[in-house]
């Protein structure tokens, strides 16, 4: 990457914190520290994807492509959570860039689900860097679900389904991997934690199931343990003179015997 290229990442950095602030995903991680993890995730397959593609059919402005892709993703929640605008975002880094930050962000003023269906159709037909940000940021994402699951258990189930739900239906929404080998794995690969997250739901509510079992059918029983322990240590305790003085008469008979 050119030093152009890491300068002005550096910038985008510095924006995207200065905008993220101490703000949170949903899972709980820094929004900040989730959008840095969305880079590396998209460099990867970005580098990867372009090593794939035949020499010929590569662009001239790879690397910056590359570069644009994760500046991109270190801005790709700027929009849904603060009042910055498109205008500041192409200032501070191009009018590519920050076209494609608007095409991977929700538009907030509709409805739930006409959000989600818009933002699918864009993303239908956002170009391949665009495609590359959202399927990092659902790997990224659902490994923070995953976490976020062995940590709370099942409080955090409603808010994971929730989360699964609108994941897969983004993925569903990357036409670009029918066209790159290496995108449709990674797509695969998030399919398959997307799963994982299925299932740890599944096993969740099974605990939950049997523990709420097991406090129902034992009541009884450790209601008569715990009173059995009550009347344990509400039983005198003999003291130790008393002791020591059958004791003595005990010995005094038998000498006289």
């Amino acid at each position: 990457m050119k030093k152009q290229d890491g300068s002005s990442i550096q910038q985008t950095l510095e924006f995207a914190t200065q905008h993220y602030r101490d703000l949170q995903t949903p899972t709980g991680t820094k929004l900040i520290d989730h959008c840095k993890n969305v880079a590396y995730q998209s460099e990867t397959i970005a580098q990867k994807l372009y090593q794939d593609i035949r020499a010929d059919y590569l662009p001239d402005d790879t690397k910056e492509s590359i570069a644009s892709i994760i500046q991109a993703a270190l801005l790709h929640d700027v929009l849904n959570v603060s009042a910055c605008a498109f205008e500041h975002i192409a200032e501070t880094t191009t009018v590519q860039i920050a076209a494609m930050v608007a095409d991977i962000s929700r538009d907030f003023r509709l409805v739930e689900t006409k959000r989600d269906m818009e933002f699918r159709g864009r993303l239908s037909q956002s170009p391949v860097g665009a495609q590359i940000v959202v399927v990092a940021d659902i790997l990224c994402t659902a490994k923070d679900i995953l976490t976020m699951l062995k940590t709370s258990g099942m409080p955090s189930v409603p808010k994971a389904k929730k989360m699964l739900t609108q994941l897969d239906g983004d993925l569903l929404a990357i036409h670009a991997a029918s066209r790159y080998y290496i995108l449709r794995l990674y797509v695969h690969a998030a399919r398959n934690l997307l799963s994982d997250i299925s299932q740890t739901i599944k096993d969740c509510r099974q605990k939950a199931k049997f523990d709420k079992f097991v406090s129902q059918y034992t009541t009884g029983i450790r209601a008569s343990a715990a009173e059995a322990e009550k009347a344990e240590k509400a039983k005198p305790v003999p003291s130790k003179k008393k002791k020591d003085v059958r004791y003595a008469r005990k010995r005094s008979v038998d000498k006289d015997s």
